[in-house]
């Protein structure tokens, strides 16, 4: 009986001692356990064996453990008896994450607008984030006539249709005046030009141009009515007709806050031939 106690002792200051906590009774006096520990047996091992092993860490809920009586290797976590030995240990320290700097001033914002592009499939930085582009202004024409009338006022709307492929398609007008002299009297034109539009927005940024730069070509489709009246020899009521038109568009819009800005833009449709104003983003 001397003896048994002395063990029990001696078990109980190996749990303390190894950094365990206490249990409520005392650690079994356990013998003939073998060990799976690389994939090979160890053992036999008593209880102190067995504890020195947990602590080494070769010894775990998840390791293979087997004694005299039973029919295959089993989990350590699984054999009730060995459970007060493995809960006696207490679980690792936590690994302290490695320090991170904290970003530099205005780097994520940069690397936002500096993701990944090529010239094929993405939007200038000016008008990436937006959906709807509008221009209005007034042009300049073919026709010295228009010192006499209405220059041509234009314009246009435009939709954004693709977040892959920087392409806006949309609608344009122009509304012109011009008085024309001859022909035994004055002779009036009254035009207004709509159509559609489609145009290609380039991002060059790699040629550290300003960001706030939209360039653009495109094409113009549509028609114009035109009205003719006037005073002049045997003139009659006054005559309409329509003609189909279709011109080139070359333009360059520059954003002075986050949605206004000005633009220009040449052969907007052929009852002009430069048209310059305002614009808005959306």
């Amino acid at each position: 009986m001397k003896k048994t106690t002395s063990l029990s002792a001696i078990i109980i200051a190996l749990i303390f001692t190894t950094g365990g906590f206490a249990i409520a009774q005392a650690a079994p006096n356990l013998t003939g356990y073998f060990v799976a520990v690389d994939g090979q047996s160890t053992g036999p091992h008593d209880t102190a064996a067995l504890m020195d092993m947990i602590n080494r860490g070769q010894l775990t809920r998840y390791t293979l453990v087997w004694r005299e009586g039973m029919s295959a290797w089993v989990p350590a976590g699984t054999v009730e008896e060995l459970t007060p030995l493995l809960l006696a240990v207490p679980p690792p320290l936590p690994v302290a994450a490695p320090a991170v700097p904290p970003p530099i001033p205005g780097q994520a914002e940069q690397a936002a607008t500096e993701r990944e592009r090529t010239w094929f499939n993405s939007f200038s930085p000016a008008v990436e984030d937006n959906r709807v582009f509008i221009n209005a202004g007034i042009g300049l024409g073919p026709r010295g006539g228009y010192a006499r009338g209405i220059p041509p006022i234009s314009a246009s709307v435009a939709f954004k249709v693709s977040e892959t492929l920087p392409i806006t398609v949309g609608a344009t007008g122009v509304f012109t005046t011009w008085r024309w002299s001859g022909f035994g009297g004055d002779i009036t034109y009254t035009n207004i030009g709509v159509g559609a539009r489609l145009m290609y927005h380039f991002d060059l940024h790699y040629f550290n141009l300003p960001r706030n730069f939209d360039y653009y070509i495109g094409l113009n489709l549509g028609y114009v009515f035109q009205t003719v009246s006037g005073n002049w020899t045997g003139a009659g009521q006054p005559v309409s007709n329509s003609f189909f038109f279709w011109s080139g568009i070359v333009g360059v819009r520059f954003f002075f806050t986050d949605s206004l800005g000005i633009y220009a833009e040449a052969g907007a449709s052929n009852l002009q031939w430069l048209s310059v104003g305002l614009t808005m983003k959306f």
